[in-house]
Protein backbone atom coordinates (compact mmCIF):
# COMPACT_ATOMS: atom_id res chain seq x y z
CA UNK A 1 0.00 0.00 0.00
CA UNK A 2 1.48 3.33 -0.65
CA UNK A 3 2.04 5.51 2.29
CA UNK A 4 -0.10 8.50 2.58
CA UNK A 5 2.02 11.84 2.08
CA UNK A 6 1.94 14.02 5.31
CA UNK A 7 -0.96 16.30 5.97
CA UNK A 8 -0.61 19.21 8.56
CA UNK A 9 -3.22 21.19 9.37
CA UNK A 10 -3.05 25.03 9.18
CA UNK A 11 -4.65 25.42 12.55
CA UNK A 12 -4.90 28.94 12.89
CA UNK A 13 -6.12 32.06 10.86
CA UNK A 14 -4.01 33.76 8.29
CA UNK A 15 -1.58 36.42 9.07
CA UNK A 16 1.40 38.13 7.62
CA UNK A 17 3.59 35.61 9.90
CA UNK A 18 1.77 32.55 8.88
CA UNK A 19 1.28 33.56 5.29
CA UNK A 20 5.26 33.56 5.56
CA UNK A 21 4.88 30.28 7.49
CA UNK A 22 3.03 28.95 4.16
CA UNK A 23 5.38 30.12 1.75
CA UNK A 24 3.37 32.67 0.43
CA UNK A 25 5.01 35.70 1.29
CA UNK A 26 9.31 35.97 0.63
CA UNK A 27 10.32 39.39 1.26
CA UNK A 28 8.89 43.06 2.27
CA UNK A 29 7.63 44.21 -1.67
CA UNK A 30 10.00 46.84 -2.16
CA UNK A 31 7.52 49.69 -3.19
CA UNK A 32 9.99 53.28 -3.01
CA UNK A 33 9.66 56.40 -1.46
CA UNK A 34 6.76 58.64 -1.23
CA UNK A 35 3.63 56.68 -0.92
CA UNK A 36 0.39 59.46 -0.11
CA UNK A 37 -2.81 57.64 0.47
CA UNK A 38 -4.64 60.76 -0.37
CA UNK A 39 -2.84 61.35 -3.55
CA UNK A 40 -2.58 59.31 -7.07
CA UNK A 41 -1.27 55.87 -6.23
CA UNK A 42 -1.41 52.31 -7.96
CA UNK A 43 -1.08 49.37 -6.22
CA UNK A 44 -1.04 45.41 -7.49
CA UNK A 45 -1.64 42.12 -5.22
CA UNK A 46 -1.32 38.54 -6.08
CA UNK A 47 -4.21 36.77 -5.05
CA UNK A 48 -3.19 33.24 -2.50
CA UNK A 49 -5.51 30.56 -1.39
CA UNK A 50 -4.77 28.05 1.12
CA UNK A 51 -6.21 24.48 0.99
CA UNK A 52 -6.33 24.39 4.42
CA UNK A 53 -3.00 22.14 4.96
CA UNK A 54 0.85 23.34 5.29
CA UNK A 55 2.18 20.88 2.71
CA UNK A 56 0.75 21.21 -0.12
CA UNK A 57 -2.24 23.25 -1.62
CA UNK A 58 -1.47 26.04 -0.98
CA UNK A 59 -1.11 28.64 -4.41
CA UNK A 60 -1.43 31.94 -6.56
CA UNK A 61 -4.83 31.89 -8.22
CA UNK A 62 -4.83 35.55 -10.15
CA UNK A 63 -3.72 38.86 -9.56
CA UNK A 64 -5.91 42.66 -8.64
CA UNK A 65 -4.43 45.65 -9.86
CA UNK A 66 -5.88 49.08 -8.63
CA UNK A 67 -5.02 52.55 -9.56
CA UNK A 68 -6.45 55.59 -7.93
CA UNK A 69 -6.98 58.77 -9.49
CA UNK A 70 -7.57 62.07 -7.97
CA UNK A 71 -9.48 64.75 -9.45
CA UNK A 72 -9.13 68.50 -9.62
CA UNK A 73 -9.72 69.85 -5.99
CA UNK A 74 -9.03 66.30 -4.55
CA UNK A 75 -12.87 65.72 -3.32
CA UNK A 76 -13.46 62.72 -5.45
CA UNK A 77 -11.32 59.98 -7.56
CA UNK A 78 -11.55 57.03 -9.37
CA UNK A 79 -10.80 53.39 -9.02
CA UNK A 80 -9.72 51.56 -12.08
CA UNK A 81 -10.04 48.09 -10.83
CA UNK A 82 -8.61 44.58 -13.42
CA UNK A 83 -8.51 41.44 -11.42
CA UNK A 84 -7.91 38.19 -12.93
CA UNK A 85 -8.60 35.01 -11.18
CA UNK A 86 -8.10 31.29 -12.23
CA UNK A 87 -11.67 29.52 -11.83
CA UNK A 88 -12.16 25.35 -11.90
CA UNK A 89 -11.17 23.80 -15.11
CA UNK A 90 -8.53 26.31 -15.81
CA UNK A 91 -11.34 29.17 -16.99
CA UNK A 92 -9.96 32.70 -16.16
CA UNK A 93 -12.09 35.07 -15.11
CA UNK A 94 -11.25 38.89 -15.52
CA UNK A 95 -13.10 42.02 -14.41
CA UNK A 96 -12.67 45.31 -15.04
CA UNK A 97 -14.00 48.35 -13.25
CA UNK A 98 -13.63 52.40 -13.42
CA UNK A 99 -15.31 53.34 -10.28
CA UNK A 100 -16.10 56.95 -8.99
CA UNK A 101 -15.42 57.49 -5.28
CA UNK A 102 -16.40 60.67 -2.60
CA UNK A 103 -13.50 60.98 -0.39
CA UNK A 104 -15.45 60.21 3.25
CA UNK A 105 -14.54 57.47 5.38
CA UNK A 106 -15.86 54.36 3.09
CA UNK A 107 -14.91 55.84 -0.83
CA UNK A 108 -18.05 55.75 -1.38
CA UNK A 109 -18.98 54.74 -4.68
CA UNK A 110 -21.28 57.05 -6.59
CA UNK A 111 -21.13 55.15 -10.12
CA UNK A 112 -19.32 52.97 -12.40
CA UNK A 113 -18.24 50.60 -15.48
CA UNK A 114 -18.02 47.08 -14.63
CA UNK A 115 -17.81 44.47 -17.19
CA UNK A 116 -16.21 40.80 -16.88
CA UNK A 117 -15.17 38.06 -19.11
CA UNK A 118 -14.44 34.66 -19.05
CA UNK A 119 -11.44 32.91 -21.24
CA UNK A 120 -10.81 29.52 -21.79
CA UNK A 121 -7.80 26.76 -21.58
CA UNK A 122 -7.14 27.59 -25.13
CA UNK A 123 -7.21 30.93 -24.68
CA UNK A 124 -10.96 31.63 -26.44
CA UNK A 125 -13.18 33.92 -24.57
CA UNK A 126 -16.50 32.22 -23.75
CA UNK A 127 -19.45 33.28 -25.40
CA UNK A 128 -22.61 34.34 -23.37
CA UNK A 129 -21.39 34.19 -19.85
CA UNK A 130 -19.66 37.88 -19.15
CA UNK A 131 -21.49 40.78 -18.21
CA UNK A 132 -21.76 44.29 -18.46
CA UNK A 133 -23.20 46.99 -16.40
CA UNK A 134 -23.11 50.88 -15.69
CA UNK A 135 -24.47 52.36 -12.59
CA UNK A 136 -25.21 55.05 -10.77
CA UNK A 137 -26.38 55.72 -7.77
CA UNK A 138 -29.36 58.53 -6.96
CA UNK A 139 -30.12 59.10 -3.15
CA UNK A 140 -30.53 55.76 -2.26
CA UNK A 141 -31.66 54.16 -4.98
CA UNK A 142 -28.88 52.26 -7.64
CA UNK A 143 -30.01 52.87 -11.46
CA UNK A 144 -28.17 49.85 -13.22
CA UNK A 145 -28.13 49.74 -17.04
CA UNK A 146 -27.54 46.49 -19.06
CA UNK A 147 -27.52 45.57 -22.39
CA UNK A 148 -31.49 43.94 -21.48
CA UNK A 149 -32.39 46.89 -20.35
CA UNK A 150 -32.17 49.62 -16.75
CA UNK A 151 -33.77 48.55 -13.18
CA UNK A 152 -33.57 49.92 -9.91
CA UNK A 153 -32.19 48.29 -6.75
CA UNK A 154 -32.46 50.43 -3.34
CA UNK A 155 -29.16 50.64 -0.92
CA UNK A 156 -28.55 51.34 2.32
CA UNK A 157 -26.07 53.89 3.01
CA UNK A 158 -23.07 54.62 4.01
CA UNK A 159 -22.08 52.60 0.84
CA UNK A 160 -18.78 51.24 -0.47
CA UNK A 161 -17.39 48.02 -1.83
CA UNK A 162 -14.69 45.40 -1.28
CA UNK A 163 -12.40 46.99 -3.82
CA UNK A 164 -13.09 50.19 -2.69
CA UNK A 165 -12.20 49.49 1.03
CA UNK A 166 -8.68 48.50 -0.37
CA UNK A 167 -8.59 52.85 -0.90
CA UNK A 168 -10.35 53.39 2.54
CA UNK A 169 -8.23 51.36 4.82
CA UNK A 170 -4.92 53.60 4.01
CA UNK A 171 -6.48 56.52 4.76
CA UNK A 172 -7.92 56.15 8.64
CA UNK A 173 -6.28 57.31 11.23
CA UNK A 174 -4.42 54.29 13.41
CA UNK A 175 -6.78 55.40 16.62
CA UNK A 176 -7.57 52.82 18.95
CA UNK A 177 -10.02 55.67 20.42
CA UNK A 178 -12.20 56.12 16.86
CA UNK A 179 -15.38 54.90 16.56
CA UNK A 180 -15.74 52.06 14.77
CA UNK A 181 -16.74 52.77 11.04
CA UNK A 182 -20.27 51.22 9.82
CA UNK A 183 -21.51 50.88 6.58
CA UNK A 184 -23.09 48.69 3.69
CA UNK A 185 -21.33 46.63 1.58
CA UNK A 186 -21.83 45.93 -1.74
CA UNK A 187 -19.94 42.76 -2.61
CA UNK A 188 -17.61 42.93 -6.36
CA UNK A 189 -20.04 45.40 -6.77
CA UNK A 190 -23.24 43.69 -7.02
CA UNK A 191 -24.01 41.64 -4.04
CA UNK A 192 -25.48 43.61 -0.72
CA UNK A 193 -24.51 42.70 2.66
CA UNK A 194 -25.88 45.12 5.33
CA UNK A 195 -24.38 45.40 8.28
CA UNK A 196 -20.81 45.64 8.38
CA UNK A 197 -18.32 47.62 11.05
CA UNK A 198 -14.67 48.18 10.59
CA UNK A 199 -12.56 48.57 13.91
CA UNK A 200 -9.19 49.07 14.89
CA UNK A 201 -7.31 46.76 16.19
CA UNK A 202 -3.60 47.91 16.79
CA UNK A 203 -0.54 47.69 16.17
CA UNK A 204 1.36 44.19 15.97
CA UNK A 205 4.87 42.44 15.88
CA UNK A 206 4.65 40.40 12.70
CA UNK A 207 7.19 38.19 10.47
CA UNK A 208 6.76 39.14 7.11
CA UNK A 209 9.61 37.46 4.90
CA UNK A 210 12.77 37.27 6.93
CA UNK A 211 11.88 40.49 8.48
CA UNK A 212 10.51 41.37 11.77
CA UNK A 213 8.08 44.32 11.41
CA UNK A 214 5.24 46.15 12.98
CA UNK A 215 2.20 46.29 11.08
CA UNK A 216 -1.55 48.24 11.97
CA UNK A 217 -4.68 45.83 11.74
CA UNK A 218 -8.46 46.69 10.66
CA UNK A 219 -10.91 44.33 11.33
CA UNK A 220 -14.09 43.72 8.96
CA UNK A 221 -17.17 42.27 10.75
CA UNK A 222 -20.34 41.73 9.31
CA UNK A 223 -23.54 39.62 7.78
CA UNK A 224 -22.86 37.39 5.13
CA UNK A 225 -18.75 38.58 4.99
CA UNK A 226 -15.99 36.49 6.34
CA UNK A 227 -13.88 38.60 9.03
CA UNK A 228 -11.61 40.11 7.06
CA UNK A 229 -8.33 41.71 8.09
CA UNK A 230 -6.25 44.65 6.61
CA UNK A 231 -2.61 44.86 7.41
CA UNK A 232 -0.61 48.29 6.47
CA UNK A 233 2.64 49.55 7.53
CA UNK A 234 3.40 52.37 8.98
CA UNK A 235 3.15 54.42 6.03
CA UNK A 236 -0.41 53.40 5.36
CA UNK A 237 0.11 51.32 2.65
CA UNK A 238 -1.92 48.35 2.94
CA UNK A 239 1.02 45.40 2.62
CA UNK A 240 -1.70 42.38 3.18
CA UNK A 241 -5.57 41.57 3.29
CA UNK A 242 -6.43 38.10 4.52
CA UNK A 243 -9.96 36.31 5.08
CA UNK A 244 -10.32 32.71 6.18
CA UNK A 245 -8.23 30.92 3.19
CA UNK A 246 -7.48 33.76 0.97
CA UNK A 247 -4.90 36.65 0.86
CA UNK A 248 -4.61 39.45 -1.25
CA UNK A 249 -1.03 40.10 -0.62
CA UNK A 250 1.04 43.58 -2.07
CA UNK A 251 3.90 43.24 -4.90
CA UNK A 252 6.55 45.45 -5.56
CA UNK A 253 6.08 48.78 -7.22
Amino acid sequence: MAKKAKRTIVGSPLTPSMLTELGAVKRVPSLGEGFDPTGDWEQTYRIWTCHGYRERGNQDVGSMRIKKDVAQGGKTFTLSVRQRVTETDALLCTIEAEIDCLGDAVASPTGWQIASSFTRADGKIAKDVGSTETVFVEGDTMVIKTPAGRRHRPVERPLTCDWCLFEAVQRLEFDGDAPDLEFSLLEGLSLPKAAQRLSYRGRQRVTLGPEAVSLHCFQQLGRGVLPTEYWLDERHRLVAVTSMNKAYILQDA
